[in-house]
């Protein structure tokens, strides 16, 4: 999840980390707002210990967040990263996160599922679409650089996942109740290994503007690692960036997954990465114009298109900024097993944005997308889309 309050401090960081040096303590506003979820709120906090400032961003990293929505969801995590150890040839990052929706959307499995709107939202009552989730996760990753841009992961997760439903009437409680995934899954621990490879060669993490970014990740869930459930979710993405003209470039991210075995229906909805587990097929963080957790299955692949503008950097009250414009398309669809691997009846959504980089590298996002279902939709928040 981005915020604003992760600009604040990359701005407060100011124009170069490389000046900073000692410990620095920070706590900040955490905002955006996206119309699937409504406005975010709530604070970030941070301790960043930089040494001798020879670095960039720090040697070690501390932030807790606070943050909720006004659509129903709470969120406490703790995050550390140490990204320079054994002679800047191991990273390794850690994360323990609790998490509650009232209002995750299940609109049911497959490529074909109906959509009533006067269902999403009743004169009284839940929606139909929407159940309760509960979780609690903890995570540790190591990334080891091997040989030039080539880096090998390792990682182990646990997920503790309460998943109810809001209603007797609705679609989760039917397909429950139909025997679409066990009743058993209302509570569940998934716990297992990430291995992954990772090749990037971007010219920065932030703001790249050439450069390709590839993982390969398998993520095991396993009874001898305490997990309820055997399942095997295997997850590839390709990000590239081409600059075409001074200022303007070109960038595309591709992702295909497929899961096997018996995972939970709660932690179906999140698929693969070596930086952060993407939620929900559909949203602002995977298919823009597409209602948040629009599509579930157990074979899933999408696209975002994007061309990107930076304008000449520009200083106000103190602070570099710099402004950009883009536009783009997203596509993507899911496959149930058996199914062969079309591409039509694809979910798709397009439209354009603001962008506004505070400092080096913290990109404050403003997009409008429209979709043929969800109509125009809204996304402010932190950070390119890949």
């Amino acid at each position: 999840m981005l915020c604003l309050g992760l600009v604040l401090a990359g701005a407060w960081q100011g124009a170069s980390a490389q000046r900073i040096t000692g410990t620095r303590v920070s706590a900040l506003p955490a905002l955006n707002y996206n119309s699937d979820e409504g406005f975010g709120y709530g604070v970030i906090g941070g301790v960043y210990g930089h040494g001798d400032g020879a670095v960039d961003p720090y040697y070690w990293a501390v932030e807790p967040l606070i943050f909720f929505t006004t659509n129903g969801r709470r969120e406490l995590r703790v995050f550390a990263d140490l990204p320079y150890l054994v002679h800047r040839r191991l990273r390794v990052s850690g994360l323990v996160l609790w998490d509650q929706d009232c209002c995750l959307p299940y609109f049911g499995l497959g490529n074909a599922t109906t959509f009533d709107p006067a269902l999403a939202s009743p004169d009284g009552g839940p929606s139909y679409y929407t159940y309760v989730r509960e979780r609690l996760t903890g995570l540790a990753d190591l990334q080891w650089r091997a040989v030039g841009p080539l880096r090998v992961l390792l990682g182990y997760a646990a997920h503790r996942m309460d998943a109810l439903s809001r209603s007797p009437v609705t679609r989760f409680a039917a397909d429950s109740a139909a025997g679409v995934f066990p009743a058993t899954d209302a509570v569940t621990v998934s716990a297992g290994i990430k291995l992954g490879l990772v090749f990037d060669t971007r010219d920065q993490e932030r703001d790249p503007q050439r450069g390709v970014w590839i993982d390969a990740l398998v993520w095991r869930g396993m009874p001898a690692l305490g997990s309820d459930h055997t399942f095997t979710r295997l997850t590839g993405t390709f990000r590239g960036y081409l600059p075409l003209t001074r200022g303007v470039n070109v960038a595309l991210r591709l992702l295909g997954e497929t899961v096997t075995g018996d995972i939970p229906i709660a932690m179906l909805p999140d698929m693969g990465s070596s930086l952060a587990d993407l939620t929900e097929f559909g949203g602002g963080r995977t298919l823009r114009g597409v209602f948040r957790g629009r599509l579930l299955d157990r074979r899933r692949g999408f696209a975002n298109l994007e061309a990107r503008w930076r304008g000449g950097r520009f200083d106000l009250l103190g602070q570099r900024l710099r402004p950009g414009l883009v536009a783009f398309f997203d596509a993507g669809r899911v496959w149930s097993p058996g199914e062969s691997l079309t591409l039509r009846d694809l979910a798709w959504g397009t439209g354009g944005g603001g962008r506004l980089t505070w400092g080096d590298a913290f990109v404050v996002t403003f997009d409008v997308a429209y979709g043929r279902e969800a109509g125009v939709q809204f996304y402010i928040d932190v950070g390119h889309l890949f």
